[in-house]
């Protein structure tokens, strides 16, 4: 039975693209020494992510989503391919992201002794757009004062004020790297509405998120790209895919994909049913991973 492939991003009469990556190959270098080979980890990754959509990167933990992240933002150089966010290249470190990206690294980056105070005055003196207001407006929702020293923050008040700082730039690309996983049940719900909110008032903003979990995330995400052992192998858009798509389970094999034109002429006692987001991503890594338990994630 085939398996889904990688959908190759459309170029002519596609819709304007917050981000489009094409053959994107990454080499980690050592951590401790210069003088050892870099590590693979992309592999000719492309997909596209759409302008006004929020566009979900998902993988198991190593399938490369972070490193992936870091290059389109121009801390890592690419090895090959080619990467254009908000219609510039982005390449070396030298050729970052263009104004109008906001990113949301899955760990602060900003000194643990600074408050909201010395954010405020970092962009007043850089001249950046930014919403002071709106800022601390955020942070004062989720208790957090503007002396209130980064270091000191719960892991979920952390998150936080790194949401608010990126939103108070007003970004046209959102860039989130597993903020969800640190936010409990409600904190998530929130917030996955205020994106959609955001989105819905201007079609120009986008959402890029990485996540290995998408429990939950049906109404929020767009677009799905799913990688493996730094390669693409699932990316298109989600009602499409869970359209174009069955889970089937024949004579005791594992559960696999099947494009639905491909269900006529299966075996009898073949079982057919339609995924959820989740099904679609876990059957898929199960059966590139050689795994047959299509529940098993991690």
């Amino acid at each position: 039975m085939k398996r889904p492939g990688p959908a190759q991003p459309a170029i002519g009469g596609s819709p304007p693209h917050a981000v489009r990556v094409e053959n994107l190959s990454v080499a980690v270098p050592h951590p401790r020494s210069r003088y050892r080979a870099a590590t693979p980890v992309l592999d000719e990754v492309s997909f596209t992510a759409p302008r006004g959509h929020v566009t979900a990167l998902v993988g198991t933990n190593g399938a490369g989503k972070t490193t992936l992240l870091r290059t389109l933002t121009g801390a890592l150089r690419p090895a090959s391919g080619s990467i254009d966010v908000l219609g510039s290249a982005v390449g070396p470190p030298e050729d970052a992201c263009p104004p109008g990206v906001a990113v949301v690294p899955d760990a602060p980056v900003l000194p643990e002794e600074w408050t909201a105070r010395e954010v405020i005055a970092l962009h007043r003196r850089l001249g950046d757009p930014f919403d002071p207001r709106g800022f601390t407006a955020m942070l004062r929702a989720r208790g957090i004062g503007r002396r209130t020293m980064i270091g000191s923050l719960s892991t979920g008040q952390s998150t936080h004020f790194s949401l608010a700082h990126a939103l108070a730039t007003d970004p046209q690309l959102l860039v989130l790297d597993e903020p969800l996983a640190r936010l409990d049940p409600l904190a998530r719900t929130e917030l996955i509405d205020r994106l959609r909110e955001r989105i819905a008032a201007d079609d120009a903003r986008s959402v890029l998120l990485s996540t290995h979990d998408l429990d939950g995330m049906d109404r929020f995400v767009d677009r799905l790209v799913v990688l493996h052992e730094g390669r693409t192998v699932l990316e298109g858009d989600v009602h499409e895919l869970l359209e174009g798509h069955l889970v089937v389970t024949c004579r005791g094999e594992a559960e696999t994909l099947i494009g639905v034109d491909d269900a006529v002429g299966l075996p009898p006692g073949t079982a057919l049913r339609e995924p959820g987001l989740v099904e679609l991503v876990s059957v898929t890594l199960a059966s590139v991973s050689g795994r047959t338990d299509p529940e098993d994630r991690s």
